[in-house]
């Protein structure tokens, strides 16, 4: 009957509204109508007439406007009340109040951050010109499923294609700048002429590289960045043209370069798979890349980039360069036979190793909001229970359903806003704190910040989240059962539709933490097994430095550069607490990846499927320094000089895939096609393998030319092990090779246990986001179900006081509550043993020898989370075992 009667006056209401309308239409009429006539009696025309009287009393619309206005007034009035209410509602339960703001801003921010590396590195565009067309193009063949590009085939490509408005290549190139007694190691790119212009980027001073700026002859000129001009030529606005004696360049035979170009600002390299620096990673100088009129085809050395013509597609581009590749392959077959191309979009190049990690934090951080928010919601209806007499006086004097309902999400909405406040402050200084620490291999990091687009994703959020935890116990208040509620001593709280909302809250709940869990778990699983495996290498205790000799110093007659070489280590060698130094061309988990073609000696293989492998070059003492140790044969030593007989020495993974079931050593191979007599080397010894990255599935094969034969010409790292702690030799290193050239900078030092380090960074960082959110989860999921419990022994408090006045004992007390607990945790862990079966197959490509759907890690998961679940009902569980009898019947 209540029901009905609410139902009735509404009805009444409306109509009573609908008659007033009506009567106002009638009543401006007659003004109309008679209005018309005086104006006709006064001799005006019909039209003036009407239009004289419409604008003294207005028209039936525009009463009715003003009636939709004084309507949307009252609205707005009706929803300041509602904000206001809810406020004092929020300010007088100051516990609850900062619980639910605490709970919500931790989802809210954590997704905020989440989402702004997500927009940051997969859908920000990149800082180019029309980023959609710029693509990346690799040369792969049947051993080489994504190789650099050679010169001379850079030529004809960007000569013969039609499907690109632009072709570039680049190779990083450090140099040295020597400059008022101060020595700098410069970043530096070897560019084809035509690579700022295919980005899109203009010269702030100067011009770009030309076409004859490559030929071997011309390409003494450089390009600097904005930062260098500013930092170490003052901002000279006359540099353009200018002469610098003092940058030098490893491979420059020419004491000097010429400015002739300025860049902008903010100018992010498109990054690159062969010693190439990052994406986003900043130059500080460009010169151009020596190709003499028909450059070599042997050595793919060259990262290329290309730019489609509007409305061009990558397949289009890889149908015509393997139209070209084909071509090339008949022309020159002892270097193109087998070769074809690969065209990918420069965007996902970039980003596409990093996006199912971003993925999977993405999903995880959701996770652990729909867990927040399940959390207030059953703080809302805790609360909600309370305020059932409340609500019950509000619907006998004449509320409807709707409008309770609308004051309860005014409510979730003011709590959501507020936490979404408290997030945004938590997420700004949490991606602060992302960007100084976040692991290399996170592209594009530093373009993440806070814009509009965050701040849209997180307005959308609050209403999202408002209505995830505002939903159940707004609807919950529309079922009221006044009669009920308002005999003294009678309340709701207990009812089984109520009841099984928290149940069914608590039980969603337990699943998500545990699915949370199960993926921390399968990651700190595969962590685990990574920090298992052998290195291949000790890296305790080891310095590496790196430096090169610039050729326009030292002069290219190979016996200078080993004197200089020799003359160095054995200086470090005599630095106290130094126990044995090594050079090397690279230095293991850095990603170096040069390849050879060799043939082997009584052994013969088709063009396309000739062995290769990578190469290296060490010195005499290299693998002792780092630890690698000999399986079979002889280390380098003093008797490998260049009069003698070239010797190498191969890792295991190429003596087994080359010469399996026999002897390595004292083998032959010949790198050139010629295999003339002096081109054959022989296997010395044997070491252990060295993987390129420490998750890797195996080690490359791979050989080690002795630099006592063969000193290096390019980049050079040292390795320095030392009894104690490293970096306090750095400057007795530094101060032995200034004491052989002061010019020459000593770069990139640190110890070899911070290069492994980082080379497992990635892996780190996903594992402590994830765990990190799975803790999170877990602690949510125990708080949500012993603030269920406790609400739960509070209403039953009574019940419970009977049953022990009756006979029941303390431990039956805890059995019953425990019981209730334990129905829903049991509930929850199957729901989330299928979920987690169901989602974690998305983390296979994070994981390292550890399966998806690992028993071990879903069983002990599961039982971490039931023993803690099991623990936050015990407390509850013993609160009600302390009950007394008598005063909880005396208080009913």
């Amino acid at each position: 009957m209540t029901r009905f009667r609410i139902f009735f006056h509404r009805l009444l209401g409306l109509f009573q509204r609908r008659k007033l309308e009506r009567e106002l239409e009638e009543e401006i009429r007659s003004h109309l109508e008679m209005q018309i006539e005086d104006n006709l009696r006064q001799g005006m025309s019909p039209e003036d007439a009407r239009r004289a009287a419409r604008l003294k009393f207005g028209g039936v619309e525009q009463v009715k406007e003003a009636y939709r206005e004084k309507s949307r007034l009252r609205w707005l009035e009706s929803l300041w009340q509602d904000l206001r209410f809810g406020a004092r509602m929020l300010l007088k339960k100051p516990g609850f109040t900062v619980v639910a703001i605490a709970t919500l801003a931790l989802g809210i921010g954590a997704n905020t951050v989440i989402f702004s590396v997500v927009n940051g590195v997969l859908l920000k565009p990149l800082p180019y010109r029309a980023p959609e067309q710029l693509i990346r193009v690799f040369e792969v063949s049947q051993t080489h499923p994504k190789s650099p590009m050679t010169g001379g085939n850079f030529q004809d490509y960007r000569e013969q294609n039609s499907t690109l408005s632009g072709l570039a290549v680049y190779r990083r190139e450090d140099l040295e700048l020597s400059q008022d007694d101060k020595s700098e190691r410069l970043a530096g790119l070897l560019v084809s002429a035509g690579f700022f212009d295919l980005l899109g980027v203009q010269p702030l001073l100067g011009r770009e590289f030309r076409r004859e700026d490559e030929l071997p002859d011309n390409n003494q000129v450089v390009i600097l960045s904005h930062a260098l001009w500013q930092r170490r030529f003052a901002g000279d606005p006359n540099i353009v043209g200018k002469s610098l004696p003092s940058l030098k360049a490893q491979l420059s035979k020419r004491p000097s370069f010429t400015v002739v170009g300025v860049m902008p600002p903010g100018v992010q390299h498109v990054g690159g798979d062969y010693r190439s620096m990052p994406h986003g990673e900043s130059v500080d100088v460009w010169l151009p890349i020596g190709l003499p009129p028909q450059a070599g085809r042997g050595n793919h050395i060259l990262n290329a980039v290309g730019r489609l013509k509007p409305g061009g597609a990558p397949t289009q581009a890889a149908a015509d360069f393997n139209g070209i590749a084909e071509r090339l392959a008949q022309q020159f077959p002892d270097t193109n036979q087998g070769w074809s191309v690969v065209v990918k979009p420069l965007q996902e190049e970039i980003v596409g190793r990093a996006q199912t990690t971003l993925l999977v934090l993405f999903g995880a951080v959701f996770f652990v909001l729909l867990i927040a928010c399940v959390n207030v919601a059953n703080l809302l209806l805790a609360r909600a229970t309370a305020r059932e007499r409340e609500i019950a006086v509000r619907a006998a004097m004449g509320a409807g359903r709707e409008r309770i309902m609308r004051q309860l999400l005014t409510e979730s909405l003011l709590l959501a806003v507020i936490s979404s406040a408290v997030g945004i402050l938590l997420a700004r200084w949490a991606i602060d704190a992302l960007r100084a620490l976040g692991p290399e291999q996170l592209p594009r990091l530093q373009a993440v910040s806070l814009d509009g687009r965050i701040l849209l994703f997180t307005l959308g959020l609050t209403l999202l989240t408002s209505l995830l935890f505002g939903l159940a116990p707004a609807l919950q208040a529309g079922h009221v059962n006044l009669n009920e509620l308002l005999k003294e001593g009678r309340s709701q709280g207990t009812g089984s539709r109520q009841r099984r909302l928290r149940d069914a809250l608590v039980v969603v709940e337990v699943a998500l933490a545990l699915v949370l869990l199960v993926g921390a778990g399968l990651l700190l699983r595969s962590f685990w097994k990574l920090q298992q495996i052998n290195p291949g290498f000790a890296p305790e205790r080891v310095l590496t430095a790196s430096l090169f000799l610039p050729i326009a110093r030292y002069s290219q007659r190979l016996p200078v550069v080993a004197a200089f070489n020799q003359q160095l280590l054995d200086r470090l060698a005599a630095l106290p607490g130094v126990e044995s130094v090594g050079q090397t061309s690279d230095l293991p988990w850095t990603g170096y990846d040069d390849n050879r073609v060799f043939d082997i000696e009584g052994k013969t293989f088709p063009p396309s499927q000739r062995p290769t492998a990578r190469y290296h070059y060490v010195s005499t003492d290299y693998f002792r320094t780092i630890g690698v140790p000999l399986i079979a044969g002889r280390f380098f030593n003093a008797e490998d000089r260049p009069e003698k007989p070239a010797v190498v020495l191969i890792n295991r993974s190429m003596a087994e895939r080359y010469w399996p079931g026999e002897s390595a050593v004292g083998k032959r191979f010949s790198l050139s096609s010629h295999s003339r007599e002096q081109d054959w080397v022989t296997v010395a010894g044997v070491v252990g393998d060295v993987k390129d990255f420490p998750y890797s599935p195996a080690a490359e094969p791979s050989f080690y030319w002795p630099m006592t034969q063969d000193p290096i010409r390019g980049p050079m790292f040292l390795v320095v092990r030392t009894a104690a702690e490293p970096s306090n030799l750095i400057e007795a290193v530094r101060g032995e090779v200034r004491a052989l050239d002061k010019d020459l900078p000593l770069a990139e030092v640190k110890t070899l246990e911070t290069i492994a380090a980082t080379a497992v960074a990635g892996q780190r960082f996903t594992l402590w986001l994830v765990g990190c959110f799975a803790a999170t989860a877990l602690l949510l999921a125990a708080i949500g179900i012993y603030s269920v419990l406790s609400y739960l022994v509070a209403q039953r408090t009574h019940e419970i006081g009977l049953r022990m006045a009756l006979g029941a004992q303390a431990s039956d007390v805890l059995r019953l509550v425990i019981g209730e607990g334990a129905r829903l945790i049991l509930a929850g862990v199957g729901l989330g043993l299928l979920a987690s079966l169901a989602l974690t197959r998305l983390l296979s490509r994070l994981l390292f020898e550890v399966g998806a759907t690992d028993p071990l890690t879903f069983g002990a998961v599961s039982l971490l989370l039931a023993g803690i679940a099991l623990l936050a009902c015990w407390l509850p569980a013993r609160r009600a075992a302390r009950v007394d009898p008598m005063i909880a019947l005396r208080t009913e």
